[in-house]
């Protein structure tokens, strides 16, 4: 940032000239990295159709975690002043999600928020508040409050009264600057709540399959720093069609490791069905989709405690865990997650345990002010600026959808375990898959008996491919070659395998080593092919599976094509 060219509109010596409109005040947001970016576009629709106001950004690259910003910004087309340039210009208003990195170097009056769930974690090192003999926190101690005795800030926003208190007892000196007025990430979860079933839509999940959501924040004590092999384990035993795991990775995770390591690290849970969410957006329609949260002391966690989801710690640093915050709360309600026992048992037991009022002190410590902060916000940005309020009244945005993998969401695991009961009489077939990749980190280590292996043709695990009993491939990819005669010459390069299926929107095209083929139709062709497995390994001619068989309660309809 402090290398940039100065920009010359809409700030500058001569903006005047350049600009089309001529805005009465320029607010300056103060970024650090992606997760404060997060918290300040939650406030900046303050300035919703106002052409009175301009809105710039910056940020002087001090943050250890800064990475894409760049990108960031000029994806979202907000106009990025230099550092040095910044500091050399007045602004009207600046906001700041975070504490650190030069705001005290800033010509404006600022307003400063939590990028978090509030003030919940305790500054590195064992430093004491001299007033209070307790240890200092991160956001509420003298050291990031004042500078030569005096606030640094105008005003200092908070989201309850219990941080009020605390602040009354660390740095007196400030308390004229707190601004109690709520949560506004929490209220925009609350606004979408409504929409949980369009997220779980989005996830590949109904009614039947539960969505267990794994939040991990940064450092080594996090889930993804003290238990890498979490993930995997739930996707061991967990069964795909029961469960569908969402993974959130705090932002500073992916902006230090870089997200091709991210994904490279958990390439074998992506290919098992993880849903890895983006580190900008989509964390929050995940907690709201959620059956269950296992996480740590980040504020992701929290959140998903606090809209009332069933919570299990995984790891949870209570030194570094402000005492009388909401996080302090959830570690003394939320249960452990054993290492040593079933993660599926833990998971079920939580959800059906799980009561409405289970986590209700969390959320009352979230915010005091639920569904005000964009009133309560815009007042006080308004007031700053000395500026009337625009008479129509301040929105709420529901969190979008983006970041939500809709395609992948759909697409199979590459390759499963798949066991069967079939009942012949009746034409029922029941269908319990694993994801294959991933059995050699299952905790219970059960048995899956009379198993058959599905994997995708070109599955990247040589060994899965030439013990594979079916192999597979999604319609699209056949690029215009006719799916029998794909099948047939798979069949021909595996001599191990005994089906090969063409996998489609709502169909799968299977055929035999015998040369007979058939197609099933329905809304999750994912299984047919292990129906059709099934079906021949009871001895039964594939000519009897015509007509409608009942696969895990669903009617779907078989056709034989080809039969030699």
């Amino acid at each position: 940032m402090v290398d940039m060219p100065p920009i010359q509109v809409p700030v500058g010596i001569r903006a005047g000239q350049w600009v089309t409109v001529e805005s009465e005040r320029t607010v300056l947001l103060v970024a650090h990295n992606v997760t404060t970016v997060t918290r300040l576009l939650d406030v900046v629709g303050a300035f919703d159709s106002d052409f009175r106001v301009q809105v710039v950004v910056t940020w002087s690259g001090s943050d250890p975690f800064h990475r894409d910003l760049t990108g960031f910004f000029a994806d979202l087309g907000i106009v990025t002043v230099p550092w040095n340039e910044a500091v050399t210009t007045r602004f009207d208003l600046a906001i700041a999600a975070s504490h650190h990195g030069g705001l005290t170097e800033l010509n404006a009056p600022l307003v400063i928020l939590s990028h978090g769930i509030g003030y919940t974690k305790y500054s590195p090192g064992k430093q004491e508040n001299r007033k209070t003999g307790g240890r200092q926190t991160f956001g509420l101690s003298p050291q990031w409050l004042l500078y030569d005795g005096q606030p640094i800030a105008e005003a200092l926003v908070l989201s309850h009264p219990e941080q009020l208190a605390r602040m009354e007892a660390s740095v007196p000196e400030a308390v004229h600057t707190a601004v109690v007025a709520g949560d506004p990430c929490f209220d925009r979860m609350r606004a979408s709540l409504r929409r949980r079933r369009h997220y779980r839509h989005l996830l590949g999940a109904d009614e039947h399959r539960k969505v267990v959501v794994v939040s991990s924040t940064w450092s080594s004590h996090s889930v993804l720093g003290s238990w890498p092999d979490l993930l995997r384990q739930l996707l061991a035993e967990l069964p795909i069609d029961d469960y569908r795991v969402v993974a959130i990775a705090h932002p500073n995770t992916w902006a230090g490791h870089g997200p091709w390591q991210l994904r490279t690290w958990l390439a074998d849970c992506l290919r098992a069905g993880l849903v890895l969410v983006p580190p900008a957006e989509g964390w929050r329609a995940a907690l709201i989709a959620a059956d269950c949260v296992i996480g740590d002391n980040g504020a992701t966690t929290c959140y998903g405690a606090a809209l009332g989801r069933p919570t299990l710690l995984a790891a949870f640093p209570q030194d570094n865990v402000a005492v009388g915050s909401a996080v302090e709360v959830l570690g003394r309600l939320a249960p452990r997650l054993d290492r040593r026992r079933s993660l599926r048992e833990q998971v079920e037991s939580v959800i059906s345990r799980h009561g409405p009022d289970t986590f209700a002190e969390v959320a009352e410590l979230v915010t005091s002010v639920p569904d005000e902060s964009p009133q309560l916000l815009r007042s006080l940005f308004y007031r700053v600026l000395n500026l009337p309020e625009p008479p129509d009244e301040p929105k709420l945005w529901p969190v979008p959808v983006t970041g939500l993998p809709t395609g992948t969401a759909a697409a199979p695991v590459s390759a499963t375990l798949v066991s069967t009961e079939l009942d012949i009489a009746d034409r029922r077939a029941t269908l319990v898959r694993y994801p294959a990749e991933v059995q050699a980190h299952n905790l219970v280590r059960q048995e899956i008996t009379g198993s058959h292996l599905v994997c995708h043709v070109d599955h990247p695990g040589r060994a899965l491919r030439a013990t594979a009993d079916i192999l597979f491939a999604v319609e699209d990819e056949l690029t215009g070659e006719p799916a029998q005669q794909w099948a047939a010459e798979t069949l021909d390069r595996h001599p191990g395998c005994q089906l090969a299926a063409v996998i489609g929107s709502a169909h799968a095209l299977v055929r035999t080593r015998e040369g007979h083929t058939i197609e099933l139709t329905g809304t999750d062709p994912t299984r047919f092919a292990s129906v059709v497995y099934a079906w021949l390994s009871a001895g039964e001619p594939l000519r009897g599976l015509a007509g409608v068989v009942i696969v895990g309660g669903e009617a779907v309809h078989a056709r034989l094509v080809d039969v030699d």
